[in-house]
């Protein structure tokens, strides 16, 4: 070993370690090299889909204003201007740090693009004031929508292709293998939206915060928690690559000195706090001397229920006469296939628990009940299925083709835009659900959930929808009900068109 190597080896390892093995940092730092070379990746490919979502939203919106104004004319005006605009967005994403991998919630990530948007209508308008036209200057906040619909759908279609190509989920470590820690690595590997990938456990000799945690998803048999290892010790392990980030499941976990936790050799380090019942969306990180404290905000600040009920109102009645002419060629298609109603109206749950009778294009035969009844009293796993999801993967009871369309593509729930006028539904809420649903869960939830007006789309029709199971329903209305914002209700609205035509656990 030389002089370098030696004092390399010494630097890294503190008294009580064993000494650093230096004739594996190649095989180390080619791991470390290629977690780098993902996270850049990443990057790069979100970078990507933005310039694809911007240079598009420039395109329509330079075409339909020529085709407004007629003026060919315009068009070459325009071309240096694009390019000038295109250079804009792409830099304001940049400033707010929409491109960091550490950042990978979809929902601050939306906060900052509308951030990002809002701060290029500024700054465009400010350098077109002296512009040759109102045309012009109005192309600004168009470009502005336009893209930030488009960056998100795009960012949605992207996010699918890195969750399922596994590069999306960064190698986490737990500190600490008791209860607290096994818990939250059954929550996160249950739930890989969070973008992090557990790997192992770090051994702190200590079991705090053994407490069980009633959020967390229930331990099933072949639990993959059981199969992770624990990889050394608090005082004698060092990342070697495999992992970049360090997870503390409690506060109570944390060491008595920082250094502990720098000595691991990880990029980032991670504190969980249960804030219970708190509101925990857009919180806010205050520093005060000698602790940290974090802000929470309140569900009234600044989104009352007449505002929502405004934007309830006006999308609502605009989405309807658009779509009046697709409910009316399915009204026709289902008489076709099978005779009878082409609607039907059906009891649900609502608000304050009263009782709504919500209207839905009929995508199950006459006699669907029945043919329900004979699946479930003859195959055990179709019953089984239908106890956790209310839902069957392989349903008799649908109509051929015309049902099925409908059902993937959640377009038997268009009538429901007449609830949402007649004001006991919301366009965003947790799902009004029958009395045999609503029952299986525990009475605490149930009285949450009829808190709040139900919803024609929200938070579980955008992740999980069908493929989650009580548990996932459960925990996703909860953070929805606890975190209202307008924020979070456009996010959802803009989130539900990419949702539905990927159809992922539709059924």
């Amino acid at each position: 070993m030389s002089n370098a190597d030696a004092r390399l080896a010494r630097t890294l390892s503190p008294s009580g370690r064993k000494p650093f093995d230096v004739g594996g940092r190649s095989r180390r730092w080619a791991l470390a090299d290629s977690e780098t070379r993902k996270r850049l990746l990443v990057a790069a490919i979100r970078f990507a889909g933005d310039i694809a979502s911007c240079s598009l939203a420039i395109v329509l919106v330079a075409m339909t204003a020529v085709a407004a104004t007629g003026r060919i004319d315009l068009a070459d005006r325009l071309h240096l201007e694009m390019w000038l605009l295109l250079l804009l967005l792409l830099g304001t994403n940049c400033l707010v740090g929409l491109y960091r991998t550490n950042v990978r919630d979809p929902l601050e990530r939306f906060r900052l693009r509308a951030t990002a948007a809002l701060l290029f209508v500024f700054a465009g308008v400010l350098m077109g004031l002296r512009a040759r036209s109102m045309v012009e200057l109005a192309m600004v906040p168009g470009v502005a929508a336009v893209a930030l619909l488009l960056g998100v759908w795009i960012e949605h279609l992207v996010y699918a292709l890195l969750l399922k190509s596994g590069i999306y989920r960064a190698p986490a470590v737990i500190l600490g293998s008791g209860t607290a820690g096994r818990a939250l690595a059954r929550l996160l590997i249950n739930r890989p939206r969070s973008g992090l990938r557990p790997i192992g456990f770090i051994d702190d000799g200590t079991s705090p915060g053994d407490t069980v945690d009633e959020s967390a998803p229930r331990k099933a048999a072949g639990d993959t928690v059981d199969a992770l290892p624990v990889l050394g010790t608090l005082d004698g392990w060092y990342a070697d690559g495999r992992a970049e980030v360090a997870i503390v499941p409690d506060c109570s976990c944390l060491p008595p000195s920082p250094a502990a936790l720098y000595r691991l050799g990880l990029r980032q380090v991670l504190i969980v706090t249960r804030l219970g019942d708190f509101p925990a969306f857009g919180l806010q990180v205050r520093n005060a001397d000698c602790f940290v404290a974090v802000e929470l905000n309140g569900q009234s600040s600044g989104y009352s229920r007449q505002l929502k009920r405004s934007i309830d109102l006006a999308i609502a009645s605009i989405l309807l006469l658009l779509t009046a002419p697709l409910i009316g060629l399915f009204a026709i298609a289902i008489k076709l296939v099978d005779p009878g109603p082409a609607f039907y109206g059906q009891w649900r749950i609502g608000q304050f628990g009263r009782p709504i009778r919500i209207s839905k294009l009929r995508t199950m035969y006459n006699d669907a009940e029945q043919r329900l009844a004979r699946s479930l009293e003859t195959d055990p796993d179709l019953r089984k299925q239908w106890q956790q999801h209310f839902k069957l993967d392989k349903d008799e009871r649908i109509l051929p083709y015309v049902g099925r369309l409908m059902r993937r593509a959640s377009l038997d729930e268009l009538p429901q835009l007449w609830n949402v006028i007649r004001g006991n539904m919301s366009l965003v809420g947790p799902r009004p659900f029958p009395d045999y649903h609503v029952n299986a869960f525990d009475p605490e939830f149930r009285e949450l959930r009829a808190s709040v007006p139900p919803g024609l789309t929200g938070l579980w029709q955008i992740s999980s929808r069908s493929d989650g199971d009580l548990d996932a329903q459960r925990a996703e209305d909860s953070f929805y009900i606890r975190n209202q914002s307008l924020w979070l209700d456009l996010y959802i609205l803009i989130a539900t068109l990419p949702a539905v035509v990927a159809a992922k656990g539709a059924r």
